[in-house]
């Protein structure tokens, strides 16, 4: 089955969205520079049993700018993130990463009953938003010209091979990056979108979020990192424990981007997990 593209109306924008694969449905949302082609390792083992939804949200890595006014903020991106999901047939099974991590947390407590589960790969989480080695960005950002200058920089293939070093152990083909950064090196509209996005980071909105996450009923599997740059190991459980219901499984060989370093064994976990039926409350 060919994958299929379609482009749906948001609030500030159009995004753009690949769908994968048939079965019940899954909203994957990507991190920060990135879109949703951070996915593609698990579309081959998930497709037969999913149909996996795709967004590439305007967090840096897409192709298509938002409105000039849009809202590029975390709670906008998630309620971008619910406009797609009530498109979809339920249930829904919501998966965040990086950026969407933090995105996908704010959308599970604002309506909780629209996603049946959640897993929450390495993600912005409580003081951790920007992760604290890229603190700088939102007051950079604020600098004129330099969303601009970081964006360009994106062209050269050194530049790029250094950023995924930072969220990956695997070693990305540089097209592949390519693909998955998407317009920013060259489209003023997007690294608008961008900027803002990066202004709006800050760890009061994820430390509220926390305190929210209890009105998640759905069972949660959280999937972390042992040894990441960006993610702190003890916000593994941290992050489990704000659930009523969830579990915690730990990739030994991945950095941040897990479906990047580890495809086969996140696609295991994840299949045992919406496979299992729980005998009693887990956490």
């Amino acid at each position: 089955m060919q994958d299929e593209t379609a482009r749906v109306k948001t609030s500030g924008g159009t995004i753009e969205l690949r769908y994968a694969g048939q079965g019940p449905t899954m909203l994957l949302v990507h991190g920060l520079m990135v879109n949703g082609h951070v996915w593609d390792p698990l579309v081959a083992g998930l497709r037969d049993r999913f149909r996996m939804v795709m967004p590439d949200l305007p967090l840096g890595g897409h192709r298509t700018p938002l409105e000039p006014d849009a809202d590029c903020s975390l709670e906008a991106q998630a309620g971008r993130v619910i406009e797609i999901a009530r498109t979809l047939s339920a249930p829904v099974v919501l998966v965040g990463s990086d950026t969407g991590g933090a995105i996908s947390q704010i959308a599970v407590a604002r309506e909780p009953e629209l996603f049946d589960r959640l897993v929450l790969l390495p993600s912005d989480a409580f003081d951790n938003c920007p992760p604290k080695l890229l603190a700088p960005l939102p007051f950079l950002a604020a600098v004129p010209g330099v969303v601009q200058a970081v964006s360009f920089s994106l062209r050269l293939d050194l530049v790029k091979r250094a950023m995924m070093l930072l969220v990956s152990r695997s070693s990305v083909p540089t097209p592949a990056i390519t693909e998955l950064i998407g317009a920013l090196p060259g489209d003023r509209g997007v690294q608008r979108d961008f900027g803002k996005l990066l202004r709006g980071l800050r760890p009061s909105v994820t430390r509220a979020v926390a305190k929210e996450l209890h009105r998640f009923r759905g069972r949660v599997l959280v999937v972390w990192s042992r040894k990441d740059p960006l993610f702190p190991f003890d916000h593994a459980q941290k992050l489990a424990a704000c659930f009523p219901h969830s579990s915690v499984v730990i990739a030994e060989h991945s950095r941040a981007f897990v479906s990047l370093d580890e495809p086969d064994w996140l696609v295991e976990r994840i299949t045992e997990f919406i496979d299992d039926e729980p005998s009693g409350d887990a956490m």
